[in-house]
This record gives C-alpha cells, sequence and structure tokens, in this order.
C-alpha cells in the first residue's frame, strides 16, 4: 500500500486538519483579495484549536496512542497561518507545540521518515515561523529531502572574474560565494518550472520532486545564511565588526564592504523564492521581516551609488568615459551605469552588468511586496513598496534604462520565472514607466 496514499486518506477525515485548512486557504484569499474580514479564519482557527485540544486528551499519553500524522499536520498549519496573517506571538506558541510533538514521535526525521510529505508539511512551517519572526531554524536538517538540480554556471565565473577586476569606490561585488552558489540552484529551479511540461504530471513525478527537494536545500541554506547575517549585524551594532572570511583561499580576511550585495542577494532571493516559487500572495503580512531585512542590507550599496539623490538624465557613455578616465583616450574603468561602450571600447573590455543586474533584480523584487504597516507601527503605511519603487526608479534613470523590454532584458540576466515575473514588471512599470519617460 501506498503511505503516501494512506496519509492523504486519513488527512481527509482528520476534523482538526481541516479546519486549518480551511483557514490557511481563507487567509490566503484574504491577503489576495485586500479583504479585511477575518471571520472566516477567525472561525476554522478556532475549531482546529479545539479538535486539537480534544484529541490531545486522548494522544501522546503513552506509547499505546501517539500523536497521529492528522494533528502534527493541523498544529503545522496552524504555525503558517498565524505567521502568514503577522500573529507572531501565536505562532510562536504553535510552533513550541509541534516542536513538541514531533520530538514525541522520534523526530522529525526518523519519526516522519515514512511520509517525505509530512516533513515538508513540518518543515514549512518551521521555515514560515523563522523568516517571520527572525529566528533559527527549530528542526535539523533533513537528508533525504535534499538533492540538487544541475547547475549552470551562471553566475559564479562571472562574480568571480568580476571582483578580480580593480575595482573602484562605487564598483558592486558579491564576496559570499555560497550565496552565489544558492542563487545558481535558484536559477536552476526556476529554469525547471519555466520549462515543466503541464500536460505530462505522471511522467514529469521523479523531476517535480527533485525540484521540491531543491526548494527545501534553498531554503535550508538561506536561513542558516541569514542568522550568519542577523549576528552580523547584532555585532555592528554594538560597534564592534568581525573579520568575514574571503572566499579567496590564498588571501587574507576582508571587513564588509559597503557595495557587497551577498546580503541583498540572501534576502532578494529567499523573497523571491516565497513569492514566485512557493506563491505567497505579495501583500501578505509574513514578508515584513524579509522585507526589512532586504531594505537594511540595501542600505549601503543605495548609498554607496548615490541612488538616492534622483540622478539626472542619462549622458551618452562617450561623455561618461571622458569625464571619469580623465581624457577619451586615457584608459579607465567603465561605470556600472553604462548601457553600452562606445564603438571605439573593445567588447572584451566592458564591464559585466551582473552585479549590477543584480541590484536592479533585488530593487524590482523588492517592489512586488506589497505589505502596508499598521496605522499604529513606528514607520508610515507602505514605506516598504515606497522605498524600493523610488530606487528602482532612480537607478533605472542611472543605468538609461528607460523602457520595459529594456528593465526586463536586464531582469532576465538574472533570474526570471515567465508568468509571475511578466504580471509583477507590469504592475511596477505602471507606477515608474511615465516618471522614465515612456
Amino acid at each position: 500500500m501506498n503511505p503516501e496514499g494512506t496519509w492523504i486518506q486519513a488527512l481527509q477525515l482528520d476534523k482538526a486538519a481541516t479546519h486549518a485548512f480551511i483557514a490557511m486557504i481563507a487567509a490566503m484569499h484574504n491577503s489576495l483579495a485586500m479583504w479585511a474580514d477575518t471571520s472566516t479564519i477567525d472561525f476554522h482557527r478556532f475549531q482546529a484549536v479545539k479538535s486539537i485540544n480534544e484529541r490531545l486528551n486522548l494522544e501522546g499519553k503513552d506509547d499505546s496512542k501517539p500523536i497521529s500524522d492528522g494533528l502534527v499536520v493541523a498544529v503545522a498549519l496552524l504555525v503558517n497561518i498565524e505567521t502568514f496573517i503577522g500573529s507572531l506571538s501565536a505562532a510562536a506558541a504553535h510552533m513550541s507545540g509541534l516542536k513538541r510533538m514531533v520530538d514525541l514521535r522520534g523526530g522529525i526525521v526518523e519519526g516522519f521518515n515514512h511520509s517525505s510529505i509530512l516533513q515538508r508539511s513540518i518543515s514549512w512551517a518551521d521555515y514560515s515561523y523563522a523568516t517571520a519572526a527572525t529566528k533559527p531554524v527549530a528542526f535539523p536538517f533533513i537528508p533525504q529531502l535534499a538533492s540538487s538540480l544541475a547547475l549552470h554556471d551562471r553566475f559564479t565565473s562571472r562574480s568571480m572574474l568580476a571582483n578580480m577586476e580593480p575595482l573602484g569606490f562605487r564598483d558592486l561585488t558579491v564576496h559570499n560565494r555560497e550565496a552565489v552558489e544558492l542563487f545558481e540552484l535558484l536559477y536552476s529551479i526556476t529554469e525547471c518550472i519555466n520549462n515543466f511540461d503541464y500536460a505530462s504530471l505522471e511522467s514529469t513525478y521523479g523531476e517535480r520532486i527533485q525540484v521540491s527537494d531543491s526548494i527545501y536545500m534553498v531554503e535550508w541554506r538561506l536561513c542558516q545564511l541569514e542568522e550568519v547575517s542577523r549576528s552580523r549585524q547584532s555585532w555592528r551594532r554594538t560597534g564592534s565588526v568581525p573579520v568575514l572570511p574571503s572566499i579567496e583561499e590564498d588571501s587574507h580576511p576582508r571587513h564588509p564592504s559597503p557595495t557587497d550585495l551577498s546580503d541583498v542577494l540572501i534576502y532578494a532571493a529567499h523573497l523571491f523564492l516565497h513569492l514566485a516559487i512557493r506563491g505567497q500572495p505579495p501583500s501578505a503580512q509574513r514578508h515584513r521581516a524579509l522585507t526589512d531585512a532586504l531594505m537594511l542590507a540595501l542600505c549601503d550599496p543605495v548609498l554607496a551609488l548615490d541612488v538616492l539623490s534622483q540622478p539626472k538624465a542619462y549622458e551618452h557613455p562617450r561623455t561618461q568615459l571622458t569625464r571619469s578616465s580623465g581624457g577619451e583616450g586615457a584608459s579607465g574603468n567603465w561605470s556600472i551605469y553604462n548601457l553600452s561602450a562606445p564603438p571605439n571600447v573593445p567588447k572584451q573590455q566592458q564591464r559585466d552588468e551582473l552585479h549590477a543586474n543584480i541590484l536592479l533584480w533585488a530593487l524590482f523584487v523588492g517592489s512586488c511586496v506589497r505589505v502596508q504597516r499598521p496605522a499604529n507601527g513606528s514607520t508610515p503605511p507602505g514605506d516598504h513598496h515606497d522605498f524600493f519603487l523610488n530606487n528602482l526608479k532612480n537607478y533605472c534613470r542611472m543605468r538609461n534604462i528607460v523602457d520595459k523590454d529594456l528593465l526586463q532584458e536586464k531582469l532576465k540576466d538574472v533570474v526570471w520565472l515567465y508568468s509571475w515575473c511578466e504580471h509583477q514588471l507590469d504592475l511596477v512599470w505602471q507606477e515608474i514607466g511615465e516618471e522614465l519617460g515612456s
């Protein structure tokens, strides 16, 4: 008998899990429809909690009546619901209960090795709470859920070569090699989804499992990198800036650089994973912490590049080259703002735009988030969206990206999920296109 099929049949008969599932659907509907009425969510959350408490009077008391799969799924769904709507105190309580239940079952690896679906459900709840509450993940890594799609070396070699070039004060870099490697895997996931044959679901079962395993591995590693980033930010607030390990084996340790996009890449990739790959509504409250972190990571590069200054109209590259290099015949590095080189500059001397496009892509991903802060919050409503839109508009102007097709071309150089990205680009362009002269 198929154990996964047995679990699904049992879940269909589990009242607690059913109510929790309906509450999750209602929460997503409210977010998509921008609907403030939470009565449906509240009713089914209450019914789920009530059923769980009733079941706990019978289950988990001794070995003869262990915690059931359906009960674990119901609590995992409640963690997701509370993080989705931004109720982190309730999510913390459910997460504590979920951790206790999983421990009673023997742990997430051994106690649930009969069902990868259960393991994925628990892990998704873990990731949801960890990212929304800026906490470490609670459960250990599950090796059997982690496999990788083939990587394409779309970014690694280009980024390393760009880092090795003589760098000016405003030249962007990505020093964290693991962040680039994760981005390679995110690109592979996206390309697999772009080329997925929805007409033959059964024949692509193995491929879909590999995509799910790759998503699990990417998110696990992103959570680890974010915990390191939070620790580094804490050290900086206390006045002790840590020395970071260099990506070059034979070089000296380095200090954080204001134009290093490593953290920007990490948080933008995680947001893209939630928004585009996992299909979470852009207005869900659960995105607030990741969006805050991306804003914080962007502050240094945005200030270093002077993106906030509302740059003037773009000058011809020849004029910019003459100004920056001291004369038309002088040798000098290309600014990242150049759209294309003049005819007299050999192609091999043109700087790869990868890092500049990563910054552009991160601003675009942030612009897709539409989380509204509560009216009594410490910052005004809509500050997320305004921050990303204004900086995206200014950065496009700096790089002479004044029409939607060109912006799309630059974004496709990074990661692009066709249906989702095209729709989001249409929405973003409606807000910035007129000011860019298109």
